[in-house]
């Protein structure tokens, strides 16, 4: 993960989403490309570290 995903995902949580997004874009200094780049390269290290985290043994039975 990038250190601007990094700092993307440590952001705290907020109910309302809007104040969410004002945030990350003034992380990236309200360049909404490199916003969300920044998001795409965290659910990507995200995902990879979910699917390290799997069964094999899971993933065989849920396919049948």
């Amino acid at each position: 993960m990038s250190r601007l995903s990094e700092r993307v995902f440590e952001l705290p949580l907020y109910d309302d989403i809007e104040e969410s997004v004002r945030k990350v874009l003034l992380l990236c200094d309200d360049d909404p490309v490199v916003a969300v780049r920044a998001l795409i390269l965290g659910q990507r290290s995200l995902m990879e570290a979910y699917a390290g985290s799997v069964s094999t043994g899971y993933v065989r039975r849920k396919g049948l």
